[in-house]
């Protein structure tokens, strides 16, 4: 039995859209057995027409700033939770293939996704926590150090999968997912990816940048046949754009 494990904590992203999504895509694209779970501040009516399972977290009132709620990803690996066999995924991505080969790929590894810097430095060594596959109770150091001292790796570490990539580089059982099942919206896939490094966003700091920084600026799109989710970090938000909207699944 798989654990399936969201994060929902703050404002920014409604419950009833970004979760119940991500549970429609899992419905579709998962044929293994899980449950669902969700990690939350606030427990909701919501969560019980999903039959998720609920784990309401305290404030960390340490983490705070614009980067506050990325932290809560460390619940993960609070072995108050009693997860065991996980497959992490953030709430703003789309999944549009099959699930189960994240789960069976190599599983008694960690894997996680390699940070999508990897388009033009191939051994960029920053993972990226969109996507995670994990035996909990191995991992458990990774939430108990965090809390003997928060606001000290809080201000040592960027966000969470800074703090992530630093317990992975003591280890040897981990393990990058292959890149082309995972894509970054804004890099990779929107207008057939970036021609060169850059944010994807324009001088002013919006989505999208110029269409002459894109490899096929005509095409909305281009996904590789082997990518199962699409994500999307930082801007946009999945739902803001024609991608997102035309993937949307009904709540049935």
């Amino acid at each position: 039995m798989i654990d399936l494990v969201c994060v929902c904590v703050g404002d920014r992203y409604s419950p009833e859209l970004y979760v119940g999504q991500l549970y429609q895509a899992v419905k579709r694209h998962c044929n293994l057995p899980y449950n669902f779970h969700v990690i939350t501040d606030s427990n909701i009516k919501f969560y019980d027409s999903i039959n998720a399972i609920v784990h309401v977290v305290p404030d960390w009132p340490e983490a705070n700033g614009l980067r506050k709620y990325w932290w809560y990803k460390i619940q993960m690996f609070n072995p108050e939770h009693g997860f065991k066999n996980v497959l992490y995924l953030d709430l703003d991505m789309i999944i549009v293939g099959d699930l189960d080969k994240f789960i069976n790929y190599h599983p008694k590894k960690f894997a996680v996704c390699q940070d999508f810097n990897s388009r033009w430095i191939p051994d960029y060594s920053v993972s990226n926590t969109s996507i995670i596959r994990f035996h909990a109770p191995d991992h458990t150091k990774l939430y108990t150090d965090f809390v003997e001292d928060i606001p000290g790796h809080i201000k040592r570490f960027r966000g969470d999968q800074d703090y992530v990539t630093h317990y992975l580089r003591e280890k040897s059982d981990w393990i990058w997912w292959p890149k082309t099942w995972a894509q970054s919206f804004k890099w990779d896939v929107f207008r057939g990816g970036l021609i060169e490094s850059g944010t994807g966003l324009d001088q002013y700091g919006k989505w999208p940048a110029p269409e002459n920084m894109y490899c096929y600026p005509e095409q909305p799109w281009i996904l590789d046949t082997q990518c199962s989710i699409v994500v999307f970090h930082g801007d946009p938000d999945p739902y803001y754009t024609d991608f997102g909207k035309q993937h949307l699944l009904p709540d049935t």
